[in-house]
C-alpha cells in the first residue's frame, strides 16, 4: 500500500567548519606578504572582474526527517547526509571610492541532499541545488597599503531545483519542484592587493533560499578569489622640488612674489611646514610660515591648492596614514580661517610614504630625519 509523505521543517544553517576552511586558505594569502611594497589597496575608482572558488555548506535537519519517517510507519536505520559541495561565483563591478563598490555576477553553490535507510526499504532520498544572479553593495575598510576588510549585502535571483525519490512506498511527486525567486545575501571577507592590478580575496557569504519543501533556509559559501582591476585611478604624488631640511636647520624661505603674470598653467611649491611629534596641531613657527603663504594665495585667487600631509616612520602604517590626513586638514582649516575659500583646497595624506629624509632607525623618535618627515607640503596650480 502506497503511503503519502511530506517532509517538514528541513532547513539549512551555517556550517561549523568555517574556521577549518578559513585556516586552510589563509596561508595562501600570507604567502604574498613579501610583495607588500608592490601593490596598493587605495584604488579610488575603476572597473574590475573576478572569480571565487570554494566550498558551499549546509546543515540538514536529520532529526526532523527521522521523526517524520517514523510517524509515517517506517523504522529508520540511518540517514546519510551530503552537506558539502564545490561552489563558485563569477563577477564584475565598479569601484566608486576607496570605501564602496557595486558588484554583480553569477553563482553556483552545487547540490545538497540526504539518503534515508529504512525498514521496510523505501530508498528515500532528497537533494536541492542553488544557483543564480546577484547584485551586491560592497563596503571596504583599508587597514594598510595592501590589506582591507570587506562587508557586503545584496539581492539574489535564485534558481533552485528540488528532487525526491523512493521505490514507490513514499509519494514524492508533490515535493519535486523547480523555482525562481528573489532573496538576499550578505558576507564578510578580507582582501590583499598583490599589485595595482591583482587582488586576492578570502570571503564567507550566506545565501538565503527556499529549501527542499519551500521553507526559508541558508547555504553558505567559503571561497578564495582573484580580482583583476582595470587601470583604476588613484592619487599619486611626486614632489616637484626637494624638501627643506628639518625645522632646526631650515633657512628662511625666499620671498615669493605676491602676484604672477602668466599665460600658461604654473606650479608653485611653497615652503613646507612641520609638526611636533605625534600631533596635528600647528605650532607658532608653522603659523608664521602659513600666514606668509596666505598673502600669495589671496594675490592669486585663480590658484588651486593641494595640501599633502606626511609623518615619520615610527608607529603603525595605519596610524601614520590617519595622522598625515589630520595634518593636511589642520593646514587647510587654518588657511580657511585666514580668509582662503575652502573650495580651492584638496587634501591628501601619505603617511610615512615619500619621506623627505631616510630614517635609518625609526625607533629614534626625534631624530633629524624624523623631524624632517613630520611635515605638510603643498603646491599651487595657477592658470
Amino acid at each position: 500500500m502506497q503511503k503519502d509523505y511530506k517532509m517538514k521543517n528541513l532547513t539549512m544553517s551555517k556550517s561549523n567548519n568555517t574556521l577549518l576552511v578559513i585556516s586552510s586558505c589563509l596561508p595562501m594569502l600570507l604567502a604574498f606578504n613579501s610583495l607588500a611594497n608592490t601593490g596598493t589597496d587605495h584604488i579610488e575608482q575603476g572597473w574590475f572582474i573576478g572569480a571565487n572558488l570554494g566550498q558551499s555548506t549546509a546543515n540538514i535537519d536529520s532529526d526532523s526527517i527521522w521523526r517524520n519517517l517514523e510517524n509515517s510507519g517506517f523504522a529508520v536505520n540511518e540517514i546519510n547526509e551530503d552537506t558539502r559541495h564545490l561552489g563558485y561565483k563569477l563577477y564584475t563591478g565598479y569601484t566608486f571610492s576607496r570605501y564602496f563598490a557595486l558588484e554583480g555576477g553569477y553563482f553556483d553553490l552545487g547540490n545538497m541532499g540526504f539518503n534515508a535507510t529504512t525498514s521496510p526499504v523505501s530508498d528515500y532520498t532528497g537533494n536541492t541545488g542553488l544557483k543564480g544572479w546577484n547584485l551586491d553593495l560592497v563596503g571596504r575598510l583599508p587597514l594598510s597599503a595592501n590589506w582591507s576588510v570587506l562587508a557586503r549585502v545584496g539581492v539574489t535571483q535564485n534558481k533552485s531545483k528540488t528532487r525526491f525519490s523512493s521505490n514507490g512506498l513514499i509519494n514524492t511527486t508533490a515535493n519535486n519542484q523547480q523555482s525562481s525567486y528573489t532573496k538576499h545575501k550578505y558576507g564578510l571577507g578580507v582582501q590583499y592587493a598583490i599589485s595595482d592590478a591583482f587582488v586576492l580575496r578570502l570571503e564567507a557569504e550566506r545565501y538565503r533560499m527556499d529549501d527542499l519543501i519551500g521553507n526559508i533556509g541558508d547555504m553558505d559559501l567559503y571561497s578564495l578569489g582573484l580580482v583583476y582591476r582595470f587601470g583604476g585611478s588613484k592619487t599619486h604624488y611626486v614632489p616637484t622640488a626637494a624638501p627643506d631640511p628639518a625645522p632646526t636647520t631650515r633657512q628662511p624661505a625666499p620671498a615669493i612674489p605676491p602676484a604672477l603674470v602668466t599665460t600658461e598653467p604654473a606650479v608653485l611649491v611653497l615652503e613646507d611646514v612641520h609638526f611636533n611629534f605625534d600631533t596635528a596641531e600647528l605650532n607658532a613657527n608653522t603659523k608664521v610660515i602659513l600666514r606668509r603663504h596666505v598673502a600669495t594665495l589671496k594675490a592669486n585667487p585663480q590658484a588651486r591648492i593641494r595640501i599633502a600631509g606626511y609623518t615619520s616612520a615610527s608607529g603603525s602604517e595605519a596610524y601614520n596614514q590617519a595622522l598625515s590626513e589630520r595634518r593636511a586638514e589642520s593646514i587647510k582649516t587654518f588657511l580657511v580661517s585666514e580668509g582662503i575659500n575652502a573650495n580651492r583646497f584638496k587634501t591628501i595624506g601619505f603617511g610615512e610614504r615619500n619621506p623627505a629624509q631616510y630614517e635609518a632607525k625609526p625607533s629614534v623618535l626625534r631624530s633629524d630625519a624624523a623631524k624632517a618627515n613630520m611635515r605638510g607640503l603643498f603646491e599651487i596650480i595657477v592658470e
